[in-house]
């Protein structure tokens, strides 16, 4: 299953804190009518309990298990930190994929699109170092082809 974004589900250039992160990322879901506002709040809450920096740079935020049935329909979105942004623990983030499934599969198939381009060390590396929202949608495209 690729992963399938368009231009407003792109957020290049972020310099803000996690939190501020998290939030950009559950407003664009939300804006979209893909999940509630208290699905935000689940990110948010995930990220309290649990780190979700997974590696080299790049976490997966997400909402908690409680907040599942506040997903209206799957989303991804994408947010880039050029400079890095500190996600606690002593890990810095550049590359931030945001997502929330509709149910136990799609969650597992996003899981699985989203690892297929990390096990890409130059798929990351040009998503780092992207410029605008096409480039973006570009390798994300080539990786799923």
């Amino acid at each position: 299953m690729p992963v399938c974004i368009d231009s407003e589900q792109i957020l290049i250039g972020c310099r803000c804190s996690k939190e501020e992160a998290i939030r950009a990322i559950g407003e664009v879901m939300v804006r979209r009518g893909d999940v509630t506002p208290r699905y935000v709040a689940g990110m948010l809450e995930k990220e309290r309990q649990f780190n979700t920096c997974i590696t080299d740079g790049v976490a997966l935020p997400h909402g908690t298990a409680a907040v599942r049935d506040e997903v209206i329909r799957d989303s991804v979105v994408f947010a880039q930190f050029p400079e890095g942004a500190d996600w606690g623990d002593g890990k810095t983030v550049y590359l931030a994929f945001g997502f929330a499934g509709a149910g136990d599969q799609p969650h597992l198939d996003l899981l699985a699109s989203l690892a297929e381009i990390l096990q890409r060390p130059e798929a990351v590396a040009r998503l780092r170092a992207a410029r605008n929202e096409d480039e973006v949608i570009s390798i994300l495209a080539s990786v799923s082809a």
